[in-house]
């Protein structure tokens, strides 16, 4: 009998016998795998499968159904034993004639749970289809189904019978970009999805009391029951149904206790949790601790329970309201790790093949010191590996140092120096880097940083276009250079989570200062608002949008950005129709009488001082970890100060594949470009790209 459904008398007999065939079924497979095992060791020789020592002949080919309307074939098929080969993944199903009354039981009752207590199985068809040679012989079967009337329901009561929520009201719940669930007995109300005069059926009964559960305990009520029961009337096919609500009383998180720590201190984990302390207590709130712990990067497992347990060992104060108290156990994880690989790169324009190795030590010290030693080695062609018109090797060694908790408790620091040696378009390089930055999060939502960038860029291999170039741009060409620059930037997360966001808004804006009174070789400001919008409406399906400006405003004595540090887009991050970096003016690099525009000689990307991104991606999961993407973009870069051009804007659409793997997410795209702007004469029509984790 379905749990909280009251079948008549008469009806009772067809349930107990469908929990009988189902035992019985458990007991048939029970003996077949017994006997499978028993001969499976009898020897190690190749021989027969498995299905075939069972005495298996035929292989179902096809499972059919005459006189359904309710369900579709693939649906009845979930429920069967005796089900139709399937393709993907591939997967043959055998053919039993002892299992054809269990499959009809199965059917009979799923028929049961949605409202048609007269349905039942009048015939089954087998047709056995006997083929020559090896090949395996099949069957088909086909199920004849009288459904027979569905019942209605007449009613649907929602019951209190120890009184609405109390507590706390939703305005005193409710938080900054967070606002708290409604617990108003009308607003519960409206959770339930069966009303009067719908079909009458069990999964849609379970599914609202857990809806209203889970209403109730993400508002703070983490003990609310939820009972549901359904009367039927056979005869007039009728259900009476109802849901029986204890909320219980409203509970805060109280004190946290921690065990587990070996090696890591305690107080930085307390600093990570003490902002959830006196917060109402929910399943999600219980879920961030867990990931602010996990986060810190130095444990293996983190379990949190609640006490106390047991809603009758709940001491409530005159409010009616109480506390739980969390105990969260750590297991310390080995703090280092190194890691090393080998990658394939390739873009439009370049192609490079790479080793890489990472060192890091998650708490350094035994205080949690974070340090990350990457080094990144290779060979790079451009534009690719079977034409190079330049081609040398790069190189990278970055070190990332950060500490949490200097002089204020929430205060990140971070230090990270960095050499480079690398190629592109008209140029090499090698570069040292220094930033020291500061970063603090003002409640969960704001974030603001605060860095300080000397950067030494020395090029060679120069092409001559870029020195003898009489443009805006090119003019400010120094070899070598030295930049100092102070940076602002403050971000809005109005999101899920931070991490991986899955919902909400993102909102934030970057400045940079360079030159002027902090010394260099160049004067400029660069001003970079943008947002980034997620939705997920269900589990397997994220729709993601972007849009971005950037903005370069040289001044001073020695005005002017360095041509590395430029506006520029294109490439697996920003518009996918277009090359890496080929998305900008440009300056051709040929002969007299050669031009770029006919393939003869090659441009190479000097630059903006203005850029404009938007992006809209959905993503599909299709089969377990594998995604699929479509994506349309759009973007400009040009050579003027706050200079926009939307007649100019260039377009691109287009797929791709991601793949979620323990490293991280592979993504492969390929875009098209949809349109013909000053910029794209003489460049491809398409693009194809490799990355590592989503564009945004």
């Amino acid at each position: 009998m379905i749990p909280g459904v009251h079948a008549p008398a008469h009806d009772r007999g067809a349930w107990t016998r469908a929990f009988a065939w189902s035992g019985l079924r458990l007991v048939l497979l029970g003996v077949f795998s017994m006997s499978a095992m028993a001969v499976g060791l009898g020897g190690c020789k190749h021989g027969p499968t498995t299905a075939e020592l069972r005495g298996a002949e035929y292989v179902i080919r096809k499972v059919e159904f005459e006189g359904v309307e309710r369900f579709d074939d693939a649906e009845l098929h979930e429920y069967l034993e005796l089900r139709p080969q399937q393709r993907l993944p591939p997967r043959r199903y055998w053919f039993y004639e002892g299992l054809i009354p269990i499959d009809s039981e199965q059917i009979v009752a799923l028929y049961h749970a949605y409202g048609h207590f007269a349905a039942k199985v009048v015939d089954v068809r087998v047709e056995r289809i006997e083929r020559s040679g090896k090949r395996r012989d099949k069957v088909d079967l086909t199920y004849v189904i009288d459904e027979g009337p569905v019942t209605r329901v007449e009613a649907v009561e929602l019951r209190w019978p120890g009184g609405p929520p109390v507590g706390p009201s939703q305005a005193e719940r409710s938080a900054a970009f967070a606002r708290a669930p409604s617990v108003e007995p009308t607003d519960i109300a409206e959770l339930v999805s069966i009303e009067v005069n719908d079909r009458f059926e069990v999964p849609a009964m379970t599914s609202s009391a857990a809806a209203v559960r889970e209403r109730l305990r993400r508002a703070g009520y983490p003990y609310a029951t939820v009972e549901h029961q359904a009367r039927v009337d056979p005869e007039a096919l009728t259900a009476r149904v109802a849901f029986d609500v204890r909320p219980g009383p409203f509970m805060r998180i109280g004190a946290i206790e921690i065990t587990g720590l070996e090696t890591v201190p305690e107080r930085p984990v307390r600093v990570e949790l003490e902002r959830t302390i006196g917060k109402p207590y929910s399943p999600a709130l219980v879920e961030q601790i867990e990931q602010r712990i996990y986060a810190l990067g130095v444990f293996s497992t983190v379990t949190i329970d609640r006490h106390p347990s047991d809603l009758a060992d709940v001491e409530l104060d005159a409010d009616q309201t109480g506390t739980l108290d969390l105990h969260v156990a750590v297991k310390e994880s080995d703090p280092q790790r190194i890691r090393v690989g080998v990658g394939l790169g390739f873009e439009p324009n370049r192609w490079d093949q790479r080793v890489s190795a990472r060192y890091s030590h998650e708490n350094l010290f035994h205080a949690l010191y974070r340090l990350r030693l990457t080094a990144r080695a290779g060979y790079a062609e451009l534009p690719n590996l079977i034409r190079p018109q330049a081609h040398g090797p790069f190189a990278e060694l970055d070190l990332h140092t950060e500490k949490k908790g200097l002089l204020e408790k929430h205060l990140v620091w971070t230090l990270e120096p960095k050499l480079e040696l690398g190629i592109e378009q008209g140029y090499q390089y090698w570069s040292s880097q220094h930033r020291f930055g500061l970063s603090r999060f003002f409640t969960r939502w704001l974030q603001l940083r605060l860095n300080h960038t000397l950067r030494y860029v020395n090029f060679f291999s120069i092409s001559p276009t870029l020195q003898t170039q009489d443009t805006f741009l090119s003019l400010d060409f120094r070899d070598p250079y030295v930049i100092s620059s102070v940076g602002l930037g403050a971000t809005v997360f109005a999101v899920d989570q931070i991490a991986a966001p899955n919902q909400g808004a993102v909102l934030g804006v970057d400045y940079r200062v360079a030159g002027g009174p902090f010394g260099g070789q160049y004067d400029y400001q660069e001003l970079t608002p943008f947002v980034r919008l997620y939705w997920r409406p269900i589990e397997r399906l994220q729709l993601a949008a972007r849009a971005r400006v950037g903005l370069i405003f040289p001044f001073g004595n020695q005005p002017g950005a360095p041509i590395d540090l430029r506006q520029y887009l294109g490439g697996t991050d920003s518009v996918r129709g277009w090359g890496l970096r080929r998305l900008a003016p440009r300056v051709d690099d040929c002969e007299p009488g050669q031009s770029y525009r006919d393939g003869s000689c090659t441009s190479i990307p000097i630059g903006g001082n203005t850029s404009v991104l938007a992006n809209v991606e959905l993503r599909v999961r299709t089969w377990k970890q594998l995604w699929v993407a479509g994506f349309v973009d759009g973007g400009d870069v040009q050579a003027g100060i706050a200079s926009f051009a939307p007649a100019e804007w260039n377009y691109s659409a287009g797929g791709g594949l991601r793949y979620d793997t323990p490293i991280g997410k592979f993504r492969l795209d390929v875009g098209v470009r949809l349109n013909d702007t000053p910029l794209s004469a003489g460049e491809p029509i398409w693009a194809l790209h490799f990355g590592l984790g989503e564009s945004f």
